[in-house]
């Protein structure tokens, strides 16, 4: 599933095709996920999904159009999402 948000980030309106003994057995629509959970870096260097602490970063999404996903713990909003995926 984090492999499914990470391309929703990206690209959220493309659709994934499941493959089935060589052929599409069906298409899926993507769709963005309200949290990015354990998928994304914040880019806050002092917040505490950066330092040495077992949390997962949390970020919920803001918007979808334009997107904006903002990190739950230090509420810094990520610029350039690409750049951050984990």
């Amino acid at each position: 599933a984090r492999e499914i948000d990470k391309i929703a980030l990206i690209a959220p309106s493309a659709t994934v095709n499941v493959i089935r003994n060589y052929n599409v057995a069906e298409k899926r629509r993507l769709t963005l996920p309200d949290r990015a959970i354990g998928i994304l870096r914040c880019a806050n260097p002092n917040c505490i999904s950066n330092v040495r602490e077992p949390i997962e970063s949390t970020f919920v999404v803001r918007s979808k159009n334009p997107l904006r996903v903002v990190c739950k713990y230090c509420d810094r909003e990520l610029e350039d999402i690409v750049a951050h995926i984990l």
